[in-house]
C-alpha cells in the first residue's frame, strides 16, 4: 500500500492529509423512495430486498431491490459482481445516486449509485453516500473510493497530533481557521461552503511557506558576501551607444537604469529581465556586460541550446568587439582544440565576455574573474544552474532573462527571490504578426500564399511537433513533410531540413543557409523557438498547432516579423483537434501580447505544463493552485516576507514551527538549493 501511494508522491502520513480532494459531490439530500423523480440527485435509506448477477461474457451486472418504509426501487452496477457478497439481502445501505428511468425493463432505478453498508451504531460515520462526499483522483490501483476510507481512518487516528505552522498573529490576521479545524473540514466537509474555507486556508499555508524559503533566498542573496560595485563609466556607455545602428527604446533606457543601480550597490545584482519576443534583451545585456569589462572583470552568458548561444555569440560580438572587449564561444559540439583554447582564455581573464551553453556550469570550466552571469531563457534551466554558474565567481551579479512572459503568480513563486524588470515597448519598425488559424481545407490556400512569398523573396519557416512518424501520435513528422515538400509542392524554391537530432555542425550549416538567403523554406522541429534571427523571413506555419501550448506557439511566432516587411503566423489545425483546441489557439489570433497569452496559457495548462516538464524551483504544490488562488499567493508572500524581516535568523518558537514545516513539506533538493 506505501508503495502505491508513494507513486503519487504521498510518503508519510502527513503528505496524505495534505491531498486534498478534488471535487465534491453532493448527496446530503434524504428522501423517502416513494418520491422520487426521473433526474433526483438524492440518497435514500434501505433495505435489500433482493439481488442477482447477470452475467453476458466478460461483463456482469449487479441488480438490487432496494425498499424503505414507503415503497420500492431497483439499482445496478456495471462489472461489479462482488457486491453480491457486499449487498446481501438484509443488508441495511445508504445508497446515493440520480434517478434514472430504464425504458426496456419500464422503471425509475439507481444505475451505478454510490452506497454505503450501515449498521445501526455507524449511522452517524457515513464516507462514501448520505453527505457531501469528498471524491479523490485515483492514484496508481487505489480507487478513489479506497482512497476515501483510508482517508477517513487518517483523520480520526492522527487529526490530533497536527501542529499549525502558521503563525498566531497571521492566523487572526486574515481569520484563517485552525490547521485541525481545516482538515477535517477539507475532506469531509459538513457544507460545500466550509470545504472552499478549509482548502483556502491550507492553500495559503502551503503559499506562506514556500514565500518564507523564497524570502530568505532573498535575504541570502542580500546579504551573502561582498559583491563588486560596479563603477558605471557614462564615457563607456556612451560608446556602446554611439556604436549601435539604431536608438535605444524607453524601456531599454528603464531597465538599463535599474541594472546600473544594482550593479554599482553593495549587494549582488539579483534581477529578472522579462521581454516579450523581439524587445531587445540582448542589447540590454550587452550594455551591462560591456560594464564589467570595462571595469576589468568578465562577463558570462548562458543559453539552453547550442543555436541560441550561436546566435548571442554573433550579436554579442557585433555589439562588443567593435568596443575591443573579446568575446568567446563555448559549446557542447566544440572540436577538442577550439574548446581547450576557450577553456585557456576563460581561465586566463583573456576572454572578456563567454558565451556558452551547459557547458560553461561544468566542473572543467573555470573563470579568471566573473563578476556578471547572465542567463538567457530560464525558463529551461533552474535553480540549481543558477547556482552553478553563480558559484564560477565571487559573488558575480545575476541578470536573468526570459522571453517568455511569466504570469504574476509563477514570477512570485519560482523568480520571487529577483527584482523584476519588464521590457513592455517594442523598438521602432516592428508591427504585430498577422496571425490566422486554418485546417486542413485550407491548406492548398496556404501553401499559394508561401509560393506568393517566396516569389517576392521572402523566406518562410514550417514547424512540425515531431521529428519522426509516430505510431502511438499521427502527427505529420518533419522528416516525411520535408521530403514531400520538397519534391511535390514546392519543387521550384528550395528546401532545407533542421531538427534537434541533427548533428551540431550540420545544424549551423543548415542555419547560415537560411539566414544567408539560400534557403527559401525551412522545415523545423521546435528547435528554431528561440534565438533564430532572420529578418528576411515573412512567414511561420506551425502544423498540428493544437499540440503546443500558447507560450510556445507565441515563441515560435516571435521567429517573424522581425524585419521591415510585413509577417503572418498561420496555426494549421489537425482534424482530430477539438473545439476547445481550437477556440484556445484562437488566443493568438486575437493578441500579440505575450503577458495576455501567458496568464490565459497558465489557467489552461496549469503551472507544470507551462514552465515544462518539471521546472526546477517550482514547488509541487499540493492544496495551492497558482491560477486560481494568485490573491492568496499575494497576500501570503506580503506576510512571509514580514515574518523573515521580523525574524532572519529564524531563531524564535513559531519560526522553529515554520521550519520544521518548510523541511518536511518541500524536501526537493531544487527548492532549497539557494537557502543552503
Amino acid at each position: 500500500m506505501a508503495a502505491l501511494f508513494e507513486k503519487g508522491g504521498v510518503e508519510t502520513i502527513e503528505d496524505l492529509l495534505y491531498y486534498v480532494p478534488r471535487a465534491y459531490t453532493d448527496w446530503s439530500r434524504i428522501a423517502d423512495v416513494d418520491t422520487l423523480k426521473v433526474g433526483d440527485r438524492v440518497t435514500v435509506v434501505v433495505r435489500v430486498l433482493s439481488c442477482d448477477v447477470a452475467r453476458r461474457g466478460r461483463r456482469s451486472t449487479f441488480v438490487a431491490a432496494l425498499e424503505d418504509d414507503t415503497g420500492a426501487i431497483f439499482a445496478r452496477w456495471f462489472n461489479q459482481p462482488y457486491l453480491q457478497n457486499v449487498l446481501e439481502k438484509g443488508t441495511k445501505a445508504v445508497v446515493s445516486g440520480e434517478v434514472r428511468f430504464d425504458k426496456h425493463a419500464r422503471r425509475t432505478e439507481f444505475v451505478n449509485p454510490a452506497f454505503e453498508v450501515i449498521r445501526e451504531d455507524e449511522a452517524a460515520e457515513l464516507v462514501h453516500a448520505g453527505r457531501i462526499v469528498p471524491e479523490y483522483s485515483q492514484i496508481g490501483e487505489l480507487s478513489g473510493r479506497r482512497i476515501r476510507r483510508i482517508m477517513k481512518t487518517a483523520i480520526d487516528r492522527f487529526i490530533d497530533g497536527l501542529v499549525d505552522p502558521l503563525p498566531a498573529g497571521v492566523r487572526r490576521k486574515h481569520s484563517l481557521p485552525g490547521l485541525r479545524d481545516a482538515m477535517g473540514d477539507v475532506h469531509f466537509p459538513p457544507s460545500l461552503e466550509r470545504a472552499e474555507r478549509a482548502r483556502s486556508r491550507l492553500a495559503y499555508e502551503e503559499f506562506f511557506l514556500f514565500q518564507v524559503i523564497v524570502a530568505l533566498r532573498k535575504l541570502r542573496g542580500a546579504t551573502g558576501g561582498p559583491a563588486v560595485r560596479f563603477d558605471w563609466s557614462d564615457e563607456e556607455h556612451g560608446r556602446l551607444l554611439a556604436s549601435l545602428p539604431f536608438e535605444l527604446t524607453g524601456a531599454q533606457e528603464r531597465v538599463i537604469g535599474e541594472i546600473r543601480r544594482d550593479m554599482a550597490g553593495a549587494r549582488a545584482m539579483n534581477r529578472l529581465l522579462q521581454g516579450d519576443v523581439g524587445s531587445g534583451k540582448t542589447v540590454v545585456a550587452a550594455a551591462a556586460m560591456h560594464q564589467a569589462v570595462a571595469d576589468g572583470y568578465q562577463a558570462a552568458i548562458m543559453a539552453p541550446t547550442e543555436i541560441l548561444a550561436e546566435q548571442h555569440y554573433e550579436n554579442i560580438t557585433a555589439l562588443l568587439e567593435p568596443l575591443g572587449d573579446r568575446v568567446v564561444l563555448l559549446r557542447g559540439g566544440m572540436k577538442a582544440a577550439d574548446r581547450e583554447e576557450a577553456l585557456r582564455l576563460i581561465e586566463s581573464g583573456e576572454a572578456e565576455v563567454v558565451v556558452g551553453t551547459h557547458a560553461l556550469i561544468q566542473e572543467g570550466t573555470k573563470f579568471g574573474n566573473l563578476a556578471l552571469a547572465v542567463v538567457d531563457e530560464q525558463h529551461r534551466f533552474g535553480v540549481v544552474q543558477r547556482a552553478a554558474l553563480r558559484a564560477k565567481g565571487k559573488t558575480p551579479d545575476i541578470l536573468v532573462m526570459t522571453a517568455t512572459p511569466i504570469p504574476r503568480t509563477l514570477a512570485l513563486t519560482v523568480y520571487g527571490d529577483l527584482d523584476v524588470s519588464v521590457l513592455d515597448e517594442l523598438p521602432p519598425g516592428r508591427t504585430p504578426v498577422a496571425t490566422a488559424v486554418r485546417d486542413e481545407a485550407a491548406r492548398t490556400r496556404v501553401y499559394e500564399f508561401l509560393r506568393k512569398e517566396i516569389g517576392e523573396g521572402r523566406q518562410v519557416f514550417v514547424v512540425y511537433p515531431l521529428v519522426e512518424e509516430s505510431e502511438k501520435v499521427e502527427l505529420s513528422a518533419a522528416t516525411k513533410m520535408y521530403e514531400e515538400l520538397k519534391g511535390k509542392v514546392f519543387e521550384d524554391a528550395t528546401v532545407g531540413l533542421i531538427h534537434g537530432r541533427m548533428k551540431p555542425e550540420e545544424k549551423d550549416a543548415v542555419m547560415d543557409g537560411f539566414k544567408k538567403g539560400a534557403t527559401d523554406l525551412l522545415v523545423s522541429t521546435t528547435v528554431v523557438e528561440v534565438g533564430v534571427d532572420v529578418p528576411n523571413a515573412t512567414v511561420m506555419v506551425i502544423e498540428h498547432a493544437e499540440r503546443f501550448g500558447l507560450a510556445q506557439l507565441h515563441q515560435l511566432r516571435g521567429r517573424v516579423g522581425r524585419g521591415a516587411h510585413r509577417s503572418y503566423c498561420v496555426l494549421m489545425v489537425g482534424p482530430g483537434a477539438s473545439d476547445e483546441a481550437r477556440e484556445r489557439i484562437s488566443v493568438l489570433a486575437d493578441t500579440n501580447d505575450g503577458f495576455e497569452i501567458a496568464e490565459r496559457d497558465l489557467e489552461i495548462r496549469g503551472p507544470g505544463e507551462f514552465l515544462g516538464v518539471r521546472q526546477h524551483g517550482l514547488p509541487r504544490f499540493s492544496v495551492a493552485d497558482l491560477a486560481r488562488d494568485s490573491r492568496l499567493l499575494v497576500r501570503a508572500r506580503d506576510d512571509a516576507f514580514a515574518f523573515v524581516d521580523d525574524d532572519p535568523g529564524m531563531k524564535g518558537a513559531e519560526a522553529a514551527l515554520v521550519r520544521a514545516a518548510i523541511e518536511r513539506r518541500f524536501r526537493d533538493r531544487e527548492t532549497f538549493i539557494d537557502v543552503g
